[in-house]
């Protein structure tokens, strides 16, 4: 085989495959042409008056195959072909001036600009339905029990959404204008999830550990202890300081923190392989440390021994958090808190034995984790 024609396999390859694997997102909800399995289906959008939007800038497929005008209204005339393609006649609305869009159904097809997929449908609005709807739209309120904050449907536009992926082409959705009654403050945001979206701002927080109380068992040889807040870049820490250990801990989504040195008169052992991470539900966890394997996350874990006036830095992580992801191909660390937000889901626990001389102190690190909201002065 010539190179010349190894050389036009490749680009050919290349570009069928990376340049249109990124179809042209047109996404109007229910005022766009919805995926459908059969030509008969489709026949419902006979008689409906549309007009097609274009990506911002015009793009090259734009302005060589749409044959009609922009800004201009068509009645949809004639839908004929087969299951796979279809063929839509569009006919100038109040004129007789008329065009074809020769449409795949299903997959996206190399050799026809205009397809429906199940993530992508052809860029024709249905304006007629939209303006109709846009009189009732206008003054719909959205509301939230969590919220205070009431707002209203002041105005629907069609708008292009930028996509920051190169072969993502940015077609036009439909959007409200969203008043906020209390500030009068105004947010424009796609339609479909508008509802939803629109209180992302309200609700917005995030989950906080923080230390409640250190359990461990009574000796009379050893001090109870002290406990303090030290907040540092944002993070809060908590330093505790007994006879035998001083201790700055804090904890995140993710893992438990700590520095631990030993103010004894003696080496103390932190006996991993007896360490334990209690959840929300109760259920306990071994941990791992740094150094640690994931593969090697249920294996034999050395203990770790600090001399006097040595300090232990390290990262604790359950193992029941630690999984093998088959689609990432890697090891991920699955987070402590809540997928959800804004709940407060109690108390997680973590138990760090620490052996001086022949002696193991259980020290029980107790995490209370809620949601801290942003703006709690909107909240209910």
């Amino acid at each position: 085989m010539k190179l010349t024609s190894i050389l036009f396999i490749f680009f050919l390859t290349f570009f069928s495959t990376n340049l249109f694997a990124e179809h042209p997102k047109a996404n109007f909800g229910k005022y766009g042409i919805q995926k459908y399995s059969t030509l008969a289906e489709y026949q419902k959008y006979v008689g409906e008056i549309v007009t097609y939007l274009p990506t911002e800038p015009l793009s090259y497929e734009d302005k060589k195959d749409f044959k009609g005008k922009f800004n201009q209204e068509y009645v949809i005339t004639k839908i004929t072909g087969n299951d796979k393609q279809m063929t839509f006649i569009l006919q100038e609305n109040g004129g007789k001036s008329n065009f074809k869009m020769i449409i795949a159904n299903g997959d996206y097809d190399y050799f026809i600009t205009f397809c429906i997929t199940d993530y992508y449908t052809v860029p024709l609005l249905l304006i007629d339905k939209l303006n109709k709807d846009k009189v009732n739209l206008i003054g719909l309120k959205f509301i939230n029990d969590k919220v205070k904050s009431v707002y209203e449907v002041v105005d629907v536009l069609v708008l292009t959404v930028k996509s920051d992926r190169i072969f993502d082409k940015p077609y036009p959705t439909v959007n409200y204008v969203l008043k906020n009654l209390m500030t009068e403050e105004k947010q424009t945001l796609p339609a479909e999830g508008a509802e939803k979206n629109v209180f992302k701002k309200d609700l917005k927080g995030k989950y906080v550990s923080t230390l409640v109380k250190i359990e461990k068992p009574v000796d009379s040889k050893i001090r109870y202890g002290k406990t303090k807040l030290v907040e540092s870049e944002g993070v809060k820490k908590y330093s505790y300081v007994d006879d035998y250990i001083d201790i700055l801990i804090f904890g995140t989504q993710d893992d438990f923190s700590f520095m631990l040195k030993n103010i004894s008169q003696n080496s103390i052992k932190l006996i991993w392989n007896e360490s334990v991470f209690v959840d929300f539900d109760g259920k306990s966890s071994k941990v791992m440390h740094e150094g640690v394997k994931y593969s090697q996350k249920n294996e034999n874990q050395p203990s770790s021994i600090i001399i006097k006036d040595a300090i232990l830095s390290e990262v604790v992580v359950p193992t029941s958090n630690v999984r093998y992801s088959d689609v990432l191909k890697k090891w991920v660390t699955d987070s402590m808190y809540p997928r959800e937000n804004g709940l407060n889901p109690g108390e997680l626990k973590l138990m760090l034995p620490i052996q001086v001389k022949d002696v193991v102190n259980e020290y029980l690190f107790v995490f209370k984790v809620e949601w801290l909201y942003d703006h709690p002065e909107i909240i209910k």
